[in-house]
């Protein structure tokens, strides 16, 4: 250890409890009806007719949340989820025409 005029010089403090993404503020995306990227290739979240619009639609308070997982839905981010997330196994085209639905 290294001592000055006043001891021993303190460590910085080190966190072990970091999420996986190396933040102390991550947030485990539980929001997903599915396992994104299982499914249709060149499809997203943003794409699906699961997708629910919450918040103040006027202004930037807005997130995005899916149907099928309304279960898991908390007052937090927990549960919110990415328009630019890959589509899962459960991702449905939100145009009535499309030959994906």
């Amino acid at each position: 250890m290294e001592t000055d005029l006043f001891g021993d010089v303190p460590q910085p403090l080190t966190h072990s409890k970091c999420g996986p993404k190396g933040g102390k503020h991550y947030t485990r995306p539980n929001g997903y009806a599915g396992a994104p990227g299982r499914g249709p290739a060149g499809e997203t979240c943003g794409s699906c007719a699961h997708i629910c619009r919450q918040g103040n639609y006027s202004g930037s308070k807005r997130w995005l949340k899916c149907a099928l997982a309304k279960g898991k839905w908390t007052n937090g981010r927990g549960s919110d989820i990415l328009a630019r997330s890959p589509a899962c196994e459960k991702w449905q085209s939100s145009n009535k025409g499309d030959a994906h639905g």
